[in-house]
C-alpha cells in the first residue's frame, strides 16, 4: 500500500505537470548537501556520514521530483515482485517489509539515476561583455540600424540575438562580429567581418 500511494502521487504530480504546463520546477527542492562539516564532535560526523550517503545515491545530485520518481517505480515493483506467501498481520512485520523493500529500491534507484547526474546543472546566461568580438551570421533578411537577428555560437544551444549595425546594411547569411553591446535597447551592434577575419 505505502508503494502503490508513494507510485500514484508521483503520477499526479507528473499529470498536473504536463496538463497544467507547470514545468519541472514545479515542488523541485533545492537539495544542495554540504560535506564540509567540522569533524570536532561526534554529532558533525553522523551529519557528514549523512551527506556522503545521500549524495552516494544521487540525492541533490538531480531534480528530486526525478529522483522520486525512479524510486517510486523501483519501490513498487519490488513490493509487487517481492511478496510473503502469508499476508503479515502482525504490525511489526508489515513495518519490516516495507523497509526492506524501501532499502531493496535504493539500489536500482541509483543505477537508474547515476547516468542522470549532471544532466540538470543550470546553465548560466553569458554575460554581455563576454559576447563582444564573438562571430556569428545573419538569420533574417537583413541587418539594419534599426535592428535584425545573428545567430553566435555557444557553450550551450546556438544563441539567437537581436543586432543592429551602425551605419551599413547586412544581408543574410553574411558574417559578422559584435562590437558592442546597447543595455538601453538590450541589442548587439554587429558590423560586417572583413575577409582576412573570415
Amino acid at each position: 500500500m505505502p508503494a502503490t500511494i508513494l507510485l500514484l502521487l508521483v503520477a499526479l504530480y507528473w499529470f498536473v505537470a504536463v496538463v497544467g504546463g507547470l514545468g519541472f520546477d514545479f515542488l523541485d527542492l533545492d537539495l544542495d548537501f554540504d560535506t564540509d562539516f567540522d569533524a570536532d564532535t561526534t554529532f558533525d560526523t553522523v551529519l557528514s556520514i549523512g551527506a556522503v550517503t545521500l549524495r552516494f545515491l544521487n540525492i541533490g545530485q538531480l531534480p528530486i521530483n526525478i529522483w522520486a520518481s525512479v524510486f517510486a517505480i523501483a519501490f513498487w515493483t519490488i513490493s509487487m515482485l517481492w511478496q510473503s506467501p502469508e499476508e503479515p498481520t502482525a504490525v511489526l512485520s508489515i513495518v519490516t517489509i516495507i523497509l526492506r523493500n524501501g532499502a531493496v529500491a535504493l539500489l536500482p534507484t541509483k543505477v537508474l539515476t547515476q547516468p542522470l547526474r549532471g544532466k540538470f546543472e543550470p546553465i548560466e546566461p553569458e554575460a554581455a561583455e563576454n559576447l563582444i568580438d564573438r562571430v556569428g551570421i545573419v538569420t533574417t533578411a537583413e541587418v539594419t540600424p534599426r535592428g535584425g537577428q545573428a545567430r553566435f555560437t555557444s557553450e550551450a544551444s546556438p544563441l539567437l540575438l537581436n543586432v543592429r549595425t551602425a551605419q551599413t546594411v547586412l544581408a543574410k547569411d553574411e558574417q559578422v562580429r559584435i562590437t558592442d553591446y546597447d543595455p538601453t535597447a538590450h541589442v548587439y551592434i554587429v558590423e560586417r567581418l572583413s575577409l582576412k577575419e573570415q
